[in-house]
């Protein structure tokens, strides 16, 4: 029991930190110009800062070519899951101009603010090297393909063509140019300047907790009777909680990997939706009132999901 409330720290976390917005928003300290502002600071400054500092503190040359081959499953499942959820988004007829919100949660998950601590209170430090691993899959997904789908959702469905100026444009976001710059700092061995480093840290440091008071305000803006438990919310949440760790557990007899990443990159696969989903949204001008529901909603029902898998994996 005690294991499963530690593992579960990361929610209640974001929930103390989601209401912060919610309150002060609800006190008219913040209003959606608030948001706004927050959600530029997050995406032009936070985010590429955290991206930097993740990859050349976690990571080395010869670590990251050493674990590349167990990047294989974690990249797998989640192309598996975003198939899937590109089926279910046409089989359900999700609204195009939230096709990409819904798709986005059947294969990206929260793997570092909620899924770091719920692996290391499962299976203790040793399961850092397969949690930022999928991670790395993760976060590389989500700042491509991802943002490729919201940024389609801001134009009513409209698909902008994968490959081409305009899209590069818009999906080669401040945050994927920091994760980038990162990783070529690691493959080419170049150590940054332990102040610079700690500079980085701290900025980056206010990425989620800007991104979940950017939650909380949407929130606040938010009529809740309004929601309706519908196709949109429920298939996204049965995407999130059910098909992602499925595509895990599908491919594993073919990927073969140690029993410790295959137990983390369940759990990874199981976490709620990624906080930064609803703070892209408002970036691009996609339906951010349904990201919001889609997060907050994945985060409160990952109170009772989660403990769930931890007894089933751990």
């Amino acid at each position: 029991m005690e294991g499963a409330i530690h593992g579960l720290q990361g929610i209640f976390e974001v929930i103390f930190i989601i209401s912060i917005g919610f309150i002060l928003s609800r006190k008219g300290w913040f209003d959606s110009n608030t948001s706004a502002l927050l959600t530029k600071i997050v995406m032009k400054v936070a985010l590429p800062f955290y991206m930097v500092v993740n990859m050349v503190r976690d990571f080395t040359h010869d670590s990251l070519v050493q674990i590349a081959p167990d990047l294989v499953l974690p990249f797998a499942s989640i192309f598996l899951a975003y198939f899937v959820g590109r089926i279910a988004a046409a089989v359900l007829h999700i609204r195009k101009d939230r096709q990409g919100i819904f798709i986005t949660c059947f294969f990206i998950a929260n793997t570092i603010f909620i899924g770091l601590p719920v692996n290391l209170a499962l299976f203790g430090p040793k399961s850092v090297p397969s949690v930022m691993l999928y991670y790395m899959a993760n976060t590389t997904m989500f700042w491509t393909l991802a943002v490729y789908h919201i940024v389609n959702d801001s134009t009513g469905g409209k698909h902008m063509p994968l490959f081409s100026v305009q899209t590069i444009k818009k999906v080669f976001s401040p945050p994927l140019e920091g994760f980038l710059i990162g990783l070529v700092l690691v493959m080419l061995d170049v150590k940054l300047p332990d102040f610079l480093v700690m500079s980085f840290q701290y900025v980056g440091n206010m990425a989620t907790p800007l991104s979940l008071i950017v939650i909380g305000i949407e929130m606040s803006l938010i009529s809740w009777k309004d929601i309706h438990w519908d196709r949109d919310i429920i298939g996204a949440l049965c995407g999130r909680f059910l098909v992602c760790p499925c595509c895990v557990l599908v491919l594993l007899p073919f990927i073969p990997i140690t029993d410790m990443s295959a137990k983390v990159f369940t759990m990874q696969a199981s976490m709620p939706a990624m906080t930064q989903m609803t703070v892209v949204a408002k970036s691009v001008g996609a339906d951010v009132q349904y990201a919001t529901e889609i997060s907050f909603l994945s985060i409160a029902l990952g109170l009772v999901v989660i403990p769930l898998y931890m007894a089933i994996v751990g």
